[in-house]
């Protein structure tokens, strides 16, 4: 900066100054002459002010880089410094090995349930497939003696014990009158004009019982004071749905010579066909059965 002030130092002579009176005359004819021109010492103060505020600009910005420049670098090898320690005592902290130690625990734990999941799943499986078997036979040992008679008019005692045994005795024309523990009729209220409600009867002895539902089905239509009754087993409605869902393909089986077939509980269609037996507990694939090896052949045979 020291430099840029030398330019303006004065070095002429003191015998090169123009004396005062000259000095007034030339500025005499000048002022005459020539428009006013402005003042060099203005001029000069002006140029030295950009100059000076240059040259302290970039002073100032050279020192305050320098000065950020080492502070930075002071910051970041503290940081750096900082840094290497943490990493070094996370590579000899024993509590790493500690964490990994228990991640592996719990990865050895980890495959242990799942594989006691697996077998827990299986058992539970097996345990719903029993239990669903337990719950077939619970139905069929309560309902084995049950039968459910359809039809018989609803009057005073139609339904009692002694009532039902009478009838079972005068329709199918049993030796004995059968003994019968409870009967009742189906819960609910008669509709004007409906059919009448279904009676349940439970009998002592299941012999009877067996007697009577073979009776039912061999001696075609029973009649009981001029009305045509009904004698079926007691089933659950799940399974009298699934029995019913075989009365297509029993159609088709009806009247057919060397075919024989029948419905055993608690929903398997056996069919015999020739020296062929099969059973079948899908009502669809009964009915492909039947029509391609009996109703086919059957009919290619005349």
């Amino acid at each position: 900066m020291v430099t840029n002030l030398r330019k303006y130092k004065y070095t002429g002579s003191a015998g090169d100054r123009p004396n005062a009176s000259s000095d007034r005359n030339i500025s005499k004819a000048r002022s005459e002459s020539a428009p006013p021109s402005p003042n060099p010492s203005e001029m000069d103060a002006s140029g030295l002010k950009s100059e000076i505020l240059l040259a302290l600009k970039s002073d100032i910005s050279v020192v305050i880089k320098s000065e950020l420049k080492d502070a930075l670098a002071e910051d970041f090898d503290f940081h750096k410094s900082e840094l290497r320690a943490v990493k070094s005592e996370i590579i000899n902290s024993t509590a790493i090995d500690q964490v990994k130690a228990s991640v592996n625990d719990i990865e050895g734990g980890l495959s242990n349930w799942s594989d006691e999941v697996v077998a827990l799943q299986s058992t539970v499986s097996e345990l719903k497939s029993e239990l669903r078997e337990l719950k077939v036979k619970c139905e069929d040992r309560m309902r084995r003696c049950n039968v459910r008679i359809l039809g018989v008019p609803e009057t005073p005692d139609s339904s009692s014990c002694i009532a039902v045994a009478k009838m079972l005795t005068e329709v199918l024309q049993l030796k004995k009158e059968p003994l019968i523990d409870r009967s009742h009729r189906t819960p609910g209220q008669k509709k004007p004009g409906g059919k009448p409600r279904v009676i349940v009867a439970k009998l002592h002895y299941y012999q009877d019982c067996a007697e009577i539902l073979r009776r039912a089905r061999t001696r075609g239509p029973l009649r009981f004071d001029d009305t045509y009754i009904t004698i079926l087993p007691d089933y659950t409605a799940s399974v009298a749905k699934a029995r019913a869902a075989f009365t297509d393909v029993k159609k088709l089986l009806q009247n057919r010579q060397g075919v024989r077939y029948g419905l055993l509980f608690p929903a398997r269609l056996r069919i015999t066909h020739g020296e062929e037996d099969k059973e079948f507990v899908d009502p669809n694939k009964a009915m492909a059965y039947v029509k391609e090896n009996i109703i086919l052949a059957t009919d290619d045979g005349h």
